[in-house]
């Protein structure tokens, strides 16, 4: 029996870089952007009164969109609220292992990525799988992420701000998209 040789690289979304590399200026402007919506310091939060929390909010515009731009994916996400709550926690710790961050032992900032992230993402694809989600989904995870940042952020967010967010997404699913093919054909379901 032969086997194909393993290409994770033809499940990677089309705007992604294969080979990401951030620079520092990178990491600070996905930083800045990302203390922007934690704060609460763009005009979709500002001009509501229903959200107390500009994560949780900034989480059900995100899932907004990704419904917006796939509606498909909806049943995946049985409470929004729940997940949107989730996936902001998530990015902000993921975000918290980058540079451009204080270490909180050494209280300096971090120069380079925390070698802990890799595994927390090789886990989370790992773990996704059994949620039913498909390689192709990270497609309109991203366009929904750097969506949701330029709609929130308005002209906080940049070209530069953008280039770095697909930069860092690009790694994501460079580690990601990987781990999901291989569980995928390891469990026998559709990559």
């Amino acid at each position: 029996m032969s086997t194909q040789p393993f290409d994770p690289t033809k499940y990677y979304p089309s705007y992604i870089n294969p080979n990401p590399q951030l620079t520092p200026e990178q990491f600070h402007q996905i930083q800045h952007s990302w203390k922007l919506v934690k704060d609460g310091e763009f005009d979709a939060f500002k001009q509501q009164q229903l959200i107390s929390d500009s994560l949780g909010f900034w989480g059900l515009e995100f899932y907004e969109k990704l419904f917006e731009l796939d509606p498909a994916l909806k049943p995946l996400f049985k409470n929004k609220f729940n997940q949107s709550r989730m996936l902001t926690e998530m990015v902000d710790a993921a975000l918290g292992l980058l540079p451009g961050t204080i270490d909180p032992f050494l209280g300096e900032e971090k120069t380079e990525i925390d070698p802990k992230l890799i595994p927390i993402l090789v886990d989370l694809a790992s773990k996704h799988v059994f949620y039913n989600v498909k390689a192709s989904h990270y497609h309109t995870v991203g366009l929904a992420l750097v969506s949701t940042l330029e709609k929130t952020l308005g002209n906080n967010f940049d070209e530069e701000t953008k280039a770095a967010w697909v930069e860092l997404w690009s790694l994501m699913c460079t580690v990601m998209i990987p781990e999901h093919v291989k569980k995928t054909q390891e469990l026998g379901l559709e990559v």
